[in-house]
């Protein structure tokens, strides 16, 4: 587990039944990388996009301004597709107060 402050770009989330009735509670959240830069071949970001449990983690953002700094716990889990990143907790960092004049 490792605890990450991060640029989230934006969010996406759907809460609702299909055609087929089948429920779906999900959302994702753009986070900004870093373009792999040390061959020299790569400069400036990307976004990736990380799925979340449900569409509430989603829905708390929907309040702020975009981009936002996020403290992001990401999780990377194994199976026998092999390993894989998730996010187990997001939480918005508070912009610095400015200073007193």
């Amino acid at each position: 587990m490792a605890i990450e402050k991060v640029k989230v770009t934006g969010i996406t989330f759907f809460d609702g039944t299909l055609d087929d009735g089948k429920h779906i509670d999900s959302g994702k959240v753009f986070i900004e990388h870093l373009l792999d830069f040390r061959k020299g071949t790569a400069k400036g970001s990307s976004t990736t996009a990380y799925p979340l449990a449900s569409s509430k983690e989603a829905k708390a953002l929907m309040n702020h301004d975009f981009p936002l700094v996020c403290e992001v716990e990401f999780l990377t889990l194994s199976s026998n597709k092999g390993p894989k990143t998730v996010i187990n907790a997001l939480r918005p960092v508070p912009a610095a107060a400015s200073p007193a004049r």
